[in-house]
């Protein structure tokens, strides 16, 4: 690994190497410039939301990409992230994207089953939505229990 960078035209002068960039387009369109259209920034922005869930953004642009790169799995995964995040909120956003990106949720048998739940949105664990890329999904089969402290006697010890 080189600590500093040499200029050939002056070879005498050192310079520190800059920092790693931070992940982000060019540009903050919602729809991905041609020369970026590829799985590998597909793989970028999941990556981002990710660690960033709730920035609509890179949403928007990860089911743009893969719409433009004709992936139905992976355009499926986006959209079921997106309603993951917006929860029972953006019904107008949500209704856009079903009709306009129905046949690729229809080849995961998603188009129904979205088009039923518009008003209340989609629970992360429902083991319906689990698709190959859906980053968010957190597929549970069966009843979910959860646990609660009982109340300790007292004198009993934690």
């Amino acid at each position: 690994m080189k600590l500093f960078l040499t200029d050939p035209a002056q070879p005498e002068r050192i310079r520190r190497p800059a920092p790693p960039a931070v992940f982000g387009l060019p540009v903050r369109t919602l729809s991905i410039a041609s020369r970026w259209r590829s799985p590998a920034t597909g793989a970028l922005l999941a990556g981002e939301i990710g660690r960033k869930p709730a920035n609509l953004h890179l949403h928007v642009q990860r089911i743009s990409l893969w719409s433009k790169l004709d992936d139905a799995a992976a355009t499926a995964a986006a959209i079921v992230d997106l309603w993951i995040v917006l929860g029972p909120h953006g019904a107008a956003l949500r209704t856009r994207l079903l009709r306009d990106h129905y046949e690729a949720l229809e080849r995961h048998d998603l188009g129904l089953y979205l088009s039923a739940r518009l008003d209340t949105g989609l629970d992360r664990h429902d083991p319906r939505i689990a698709l190959p890329g859906a980053v968010l999904a957190r597929p549970v089969e069966g009843a979910r229990v959860f646990l609660h402290d009982s109340e300790m006697p007292s004198g009993s010890i934690r």
